[in-house]
């Protein structure tokens, strides 16, 4: 049986498509998130309507106009799944830097909120990445920003941060905003948590995230469209935590 945020979706989503539109394109949307109408949470569903779903809707309706329905969707969503917060921060597109401010906002004041554990992403095996491996130690505020100093000089790169396993920022530094830099990383730290990963490359549009579990910690680089992707997972794929 479908589960309840399935049902209010599809039944929502119906004022924009006929009802068999909607019910085959929420399906085929979900199938994309590797997640089923009859166990799909409420944060995987934000993920869906902001990703796989806003995609499809907007092969068949304008731009603006999925984006401004599934927005309005997800904000419903959210008022009836209080954690399960809303992705959209731009109403005519995906992320964008600079449409948020200091606090991790966009323009018009709405947070974030990113939780979301599906993006387009990817596993790359990266053992052909090999280089002279660098050893960190992350359990002080030195070997940190050691760390965060030598990701941070390659070409392309907008962030660089070093998390718990949960998702809480220990220590960033970043080009842009933070308070949007640390939504996005909390974001991605869940794929790590759904699935078994060794590093991942996860596309926003505009931003790009590769991750890497180090020990205890996990370590984010946040680029531009422009950045050498390969450069960056063999940087990565280099990081040891200092005995």
């Amino acid at each position: 049986m479908p589960t309840p945020v399935y049902t209010l979706v599809v039944n929502a989503l119906s004022s924009s498509v006929s009802a068999r539109a909607a019910d085959t394109m929420l399906k085929a949307a979900l199938k994309d998130a590797q997640v089923s109408p009859d166990g799909v949470t409420a944060s995987e569903m934000q993920a869906v309507l902001s990703g796989p779903l806003l995609r499809r809707l907007a092969s068949v309706l304008p731009q603006a106009q999925a984006s401004r329905d599934l927005r309005a969707l997800s904000r419903r969503v959210a008022e009836d799944h209080p954690r399960a917060l809303t992705l959209f921060s731009d109403p005519e597109g995906p992320l964008h830097w600079d449409s948020l401010d200091e606090n991790g906002l966009d323009t018009d004041g709405v947070g974030l909120g990113l939780r979301a554990d599906d993006f387009e992403y990817e596993d790359p095996d990266f053992s052909a990445f090999q280089g002279e491996q660098r050893h960190y130690d992350l359990t002080n505020a030195i070997g940190q920003d050691a760390l965060l100093s030598d990701l941070a000089r390659q070409p392309g790169v907008q962030g660089v941060v070093i998390c718990a396993q949960d998702g809480q920022v220990l220590r960033s530094r970043a080009n842009r905003n933070e308070g949007a830099l640390s939504s996005i990383v909390a974001a991605t730290v869940m794929l790590f948590r759904n699935r078994s990963l060794n590093i991942l490359c996860a596309d926003l549009g505009p931003i790009k995230v590769c991750m890497r579990p180090l020990g205890e910690y996990c370590v984010a680089v946040l680029a531009g469209e422009q950045v050498n992707i390969g450069r960056v997972i063999a940087e990565l794929q280099q990081l040891r935590e200092a005995a």
